[in-house]
């Protein structure tokens, strides 16, 4: 009878427990976009652990469809995710992809990327200008999926061939310089551009059915992008 007891106690604590849990996080599905979605169409969930509580963090965590973590972090908001802090995000086989610091929902400080095999990818300094609302992201060391070191302390010659992208280019200081190439697999497309200093000029991308999109600007190219006829951003 004691025994019985015990396991009845324990399975009372386990589902108060559950139900705690429960009350305190607020699940969103989110399609492959992050737009909200239903649970019939959904690419992944949003989870607020600490939803319920008054606090000025709130631990958020997305899951693949498969149960695996696909980023972890904390928001400024239970509503709408702002980021702060470090967030980090994963593959969908579990190997972690990369660690980014955020200050008020922007990128800043250091950001660490990794392949699948989590052999260094790059290194990065993310600038925030809260008075030019700009960001400037430094590339400080790249390596290949070889092991090999294309970029050191911000120079070198720096070419990603992991798919779907492809992107090939001189690094100087840190940013982007003279001619780059690339291509996306996914939309069938391919750019040529031309840097200074980080500064885009000038580039040109053309479409699967070989029609040329030029752009003199990174403005120009972001249109381009959201029309869903260029690359890589």
């Amino acid at each position: 009878m004691r025994k019985n007891a015990l396991v009845l106690f324990y399975l009372f604590i386990s589902f108060s427990l559950f139900a705690q849990i429960n009350v305190a996080s607020k699940q969103i599905y989110l399609d492959s976009l992050g737009r909200e979605a239903t649970r019939e169409n959904y690419s992944y969930t949003r989870v607020f652990t600490n939803f319920s509580q008054k606090s000025d963090r709130f631990l958020v965590t997305d899951y693949y469809r498969s149960g695996r973590k696909k980023m972890t972090g904390t928001s400024l908001t239970k509503d709408v995710l702002k980021k702060e802090g470090e967030f980090v995000y994963y593959y969908k086989n579990g190997a972690k992809e990369s660690s980014v610091n955020y200050s008020d929902d922007h990128k800043t400080g250091k950001e660490y990327n990794w392949y699948e095999n989590q052999s260094m990818k790059s290194e990065k300094q993310n600038l925030w200008n809260p008075k030019t609302k700009t960001l400037q992201t430094l590339l400080i060391n790249f390596w290949n999926r070889d092991k090999e070191q294309l970029v050191i302390d911000g120079n070198g010659e720096y070419e990603d061939t992991d798919p779907p992208f492809y992107e090939k280019g001189i690094i100087k200081n840190g940013v982007k310089q003279g001619v780059w190439q690339g291509s996306d697999t996914i939309n069938n497309t391919s750019f040529t551009e031309n840097y200074d200093k980080g500064v885009l000029l000038s580039g040109v991308s053309t479409d699967e059915n070989n029609i040329k999109h030029p752009y003199a600007s990174s403005k120009e190219k972001s249109i381009l992008e959201n029309n869903g006829r260029s690359i890589k951003k």
